[in-house]
């Protein structure tokens, strides 16, 4: 049985009266976004948003699994939001504006901010070797019913902003097609470790559309771990439970290190010199304390806050899968309507109104001596209704990280890892 909250569904409401263009009877001629001249003012307020959005979801994500793992990518789940946001108007687009902490002028600073994000991304590292330098891709795609009719501006954003082709598939007539293929395009964007982000039973076959995103990283240490060094040691959850994991040791230099109001972080990075990730322990209470202050203000501090310094670190190797359904949370976070018969997506198309049901979303990780794997994927699916010198940083207890590009400030992937030996959440 499918769950309610697993896809995103629309309610007949009057269309609108504008002229919309079939799917089938336009072809995009590019599904890379479009190039403009570097903006710096655009890349700003478009990493400022993607930070705001990513503090906020990973911390109401995290609310609703208390002594958990976590992973989350919220850039993913961002970049599936904004395409959905083009086709939204009145309310439903106001609240989606506050939770993805859309620049002004809004709608359009958004779809720039974040264009100019991802071309940056994309030029330092969409052509790594995941060794010498980071591997890190995305991708947007958006699956039409066969004779469903877009506005062309809608259209026209997508492709033209996220690089999000239309691929016109058969919802009604074979359904089950439609999600090996749409599984199978996730899979080959993820190198296999998204390889079912619709479960059996969707698409429904009264979908509408459904917009995707992947993104996948590959990178590897800027000074990897010996294997050799690594050894069992016992790590503390929260609740004062021990379990013990394999821990890999190193002294490292030109690592960052910070300390914070009850909490110390250093910031591991990848080979390359352009990615890192940040891991957070407490040094009183517990994670959860730390968590409850993460907002957009803590999480830029933390990202540019860092000082260099020769730091003794061990770290547990862990891997680890969460599926989510991420309605609730962006209702709690602030757009209720989006998920509401008063929904507004009339910008989408003149078939029917729309509204969102529930946002899917799954993030793989995998840490180890030579560095880290990570994959994620979010759905939206519309339906008619129904080191000696330096300190030692032994991670030892619950922590948190997070996976980002120093340069521009972006969070690609955070976490909570609450005992390394849990490897999926259901």
């Amino acid at each position: 049985m499918v769950s309610r909250r697993s896809i995103l569904r629309s309610v007949p409401l009057a269309a609108a009266a504008l002229t919309a263009t079939p799917v089938h009877s336009r072809s995009a001629t590019s599904t890379d976004p479009v190039r403009v001249p570097p903006d710096p003012a655009a890349l700003s307020a478009g990493a400022a948003a993607i930070r705001g959005f990513s503090a906020d979801l990973y911390r109401e994500l995290a609310s609703t699994r208390p002594g958990g793992n976590v992973v989350c990518a919220p850039y993913s789940v961002n970049l599936a939001l904004a395409m959905a946001r083009a086709g939204a108007g009145s309310t439903t687009a106001a609240e989606m504006d506050a939770v993805l902490h859309a620049p002004q002028p809004r709608p359009g600073a958004l779809d720039s901010g974040l264009n100019t994000v991802q071309q940056a991304l994309a030029e330092r590292y969409q052509n790594g070797d995941g060794v010498a330098r980071p591997l890190l891709t995305t991708a947007n795609a958006l699956w039409t019913r066969l004779d469903l009719g877009l506005r062309p501006g809608f259209q026209n954003t997508l492709t033209g902003y996220y690089g999000a082709a239309p691929h016109p598939v058969d919802f009604r007539g074979a359904p089950e097609a439609a999600r090996q293929e749409i599984n199978t395009w996730v899979s080959d964007r993820t190198n296999a470790k998204i390889p079912e982000l619709l479960p059996a039973g969707l698409p429904a076959p009264d979908t509408n559309l459904i917009l995707t995103n992947t993104t996948y990283l590959k990178a590897a240490w800027l000074y990897p771990f010996r294997a050799t060094a690594t050894a069992t040691e016992p790590f503390t959850r929260d609740d004062g439970s021990v379990v013990d994991v394999q821990m890999m040791r190193g002294p490292f230099d030109g690592m960052g290190y910070l300390v914070g109001d009850g909490w110390r972080a250093v910031d591991v990075p990848f080979a390359g010199h352009g990615l890192n990730m940040a891991i957070v322990m407490p040094t009183q209470g517990d994670l959860a304390a730390v968590e409850a202050n993460l907002d957009v203000t803590w999480l830029g501090a933390l990202l540019t806050g860092f000082q260099n310094a020769l730091v003794e670190l061990r770290l547990p190797k862990w891997t680890f899968r969460l599926p989510a359904e991420l309605g609730a949370v962006l209702s709690s976070l602030g757009m209720p309507t989006a998920f509401s018969s008063q929904a507004d997506f009339t910008g989408m198309s003149t078939d029917s109104a729309l509204r969102i049901d529930d946002v899917l979303h799954e993030t793989f990780i995998a840490v180890d001596e030579k560095g880290t794997e990570a994959a994620a994927a979010s759905a939206i699916i519309i339906r008619p209704p129904s080191i000696p010198q330096g300190p030692q940083f032994f991670v030892n207890r619950p922590f948190l990280y997070v996976i980002h590009d120093r340069f521009t400030g972006v969070p690609l992937f955070l976490g909570r890892v609450h005992d390394p030996l849990v490897t999926r959440t259901a």
